[in-house]
This record gives C-alpha cells, structure tokens and sequence, in this order.
C-alpha cells in the first residue's frame, strides 16, 4: 500500500503545480477574444465606420485576426495585439482599396468578463493620401 500512497501524493502536487490560474491565451481566461465581433469606429470627425473582425488570442496573450468593415465604405485590415489583464492593446494596419490608401489605427480597450465585448479609444493615422489623424470610440462586441 505504500507505493500507491505515494503515488497518489506524487500525482496531488503534480496536478496543483499545473493547475494554477489561467494567463492570458490559456482556456479558461476570462479576457482573452476569440471569434468574430461586431466592430464600429465613431470618429471625433463625426464619422463612423461599422464591419467585423475576427480575433484569436494566442498563449501569453499575443492577438492576431482580420478586420472587414463594410460602411460607409470597404476597409480591410490586419490586427495584432495584446491581452494584458483586461485590457486589449490592438493596431490594425488597414487598406482602402477604393481610395488606395490605408495607415494605422491604433487602440486601447477594456475587455468585459468573457470577452464578448471591449471598448476603448483610438487613434488613427491614415497615410498622406487619405487625409489627417483623428480619434474614434471603438467598440466591438458578439
């Protein structure tokens, strides 16, 4: 009977020492952003512009996806970021093929528990050809 009490006290703290909390990226984190959201940027200019962007939260919180927004105009995007607690750190390299410019828009937004919304603030910066920077309430939410 000995070894299977030592097995079992071995298999104990094997299971505690792996079974800490979860870190951004992990399952169970209760901030990471998975999936396809809803996204709209309203701009201080009085714009706003609305589409999807589909997120995935990597181990050590490390985000990738895409952004599609579809008004007033297309704007197609490629997003990478940061879980850091709850908040999301994201800069989205974005293109206008109608007007063939893009530039960067840059944001910071706190992630409600669960992941199934977050909002912040942004600033963008397209290129010369698309017109000076301005900043825009962002939200996105399933």
């Amino acid at each position: 009977m000995r070894y299977g009490t030592a097995l079992v006290g071995a298999l104990v703290a094997v299971s505690a020492a792996c079974g800490g909390t979860p870190q951004p990226g992990d399952p169970g984190y209760e901030y990471n952003v998975n999936g396809q959201y809803n996204v709209e940027f309203d701009g201080d200019d009085g714009q706003s512009y609305a589409g999807t962007m589909t997120l995935t939260t990597s181990p050590g919180g490390t985000v990738t996806g895409s952004m599609a927004l579809v008004s007033p105009m297309g704007i197609d995007g490629t997003a990478e970021g940061m879980v850091v607690g709850a908040q999301l750190d994201l800069t989205v390299e974005f293109f206008i093929p109608d007007a063939q410019c893009g530039g960067i828009a840059t944001s910071t937004a706190t992630i409600e528990q669960g992941g199934d919304s977050a909002s912040g603030s942004a600033d963008i910066t397209p290129d010369d050809e698309c017109g000076g920077p301005t900043s825009a309430v962002f939200t996105m939410s399933r």
